[in-house]
């Protein structure tokens, strides 16, 4: 923003620029996008009990069935919190769906206490973990549509891809190739 002043002193202009404060690339870097990135590594956690394939070599069947349910356990919570942070933003057909997500993350919520059993025995202190293969599968397939289906209120309300009247997808991988 071009502002000008009179100085009273002689009548003379005096001109200067000043931009509005803007915290909007930090914020969807910082409250969106590392949500997004956390939210595809709990995915493979919740499926597999690690995030690479060699990381599970000195993991026994608890421990990677406790990294499973860890996983899961985060999807939702960062998936809430990613929520938090753009419905605010969202068009209202976009909070329609924020609403949809919040009503189907509280369903799974009510069942997460029954996707596992822990048990130990007194004696020997040996430890099984019981996972409820199918309710896990249905809360993590819930899950996983709601963070595949979430980046489309995002886009629309801009958070994704800036919105313009077209694409110039030169420019894009240009700026890709750059590091722009």
């Amino acid at each position: 923003m071009v502002f000008k002043k009179k100085d009273n002193n002689d009548g003379a202009l005096i001109s200067g620029e000043t931009e509005a404060w803007n915290v909007a690339e930090g914020f969807v870097k910082l409250k969106i996008l590392r949500l997004l990135i956390q939210l595809d590594r709990y995915e493979i956690i919740a499926q597999f009990g690690t995030e690479e394939m060699d990381q599970d070599l000195g993991l026994n069947e608890i421990d990677i069935a406790k990294k499973r349910i860890e996983g899961l356990q985060r999807f939702v919570a960062t998936l809430k919190q990613l929520i938090g942070n753009v419905q605010f933003a969202l068009k209202k057909d976009g909070i329609k769906s924020i609403k949809n997500y919040k009503e189907r993350i509280k369903e799974v919520e009510n069942v997460m206490d029954g996707i596992f059993e822990y048990q130990e025995n007194q004696v020997t202190h040996d430890q099984t973990i019981n996972i409820n293969d199918n309710l896990f599968r249905k809360c993590f397939t819930i899950l996983k549509q709601i963070k595949d289906e979430i980046n489309t209120p995002m886009n629309k309300a801009g958070l994704i891809f800036k919105e313009s009247d077209g694409l110039d997808l030169d420019k894009m991988m240009d700026d890709y190739i750059h590091g722009g």
